[in-house]
């Protein structure tokens, strides 16, 4: 597999806390939305990738 994520680094943050991933998750990670990411119609040389997942309260 191609390492399309190593000039990008991973920050996980869960309720304003940062998580510590171990390599091989975050990496895992990185891989996954980053290949998502450069599949999309348009974009051609990201710099930032920002992503956030809310509960919706009901």
């Amino acid at each position: 597999m191609l390492d399309i994520g190593k000039e990008f680094k991973l920050k996980l943050f869960i309720n304003g806390k940062n998580v510590t991933l171990k390599p091989f998750l975050k990496n895992f990670i990185k891989q996954i939305i980053l290949s998502m990411v450069f599949n999309l119609d348009g974009i051609k040389d990201p710099k930032k990738i920002e992503l956030m997942i809310e509960k919706e309260r009901r």
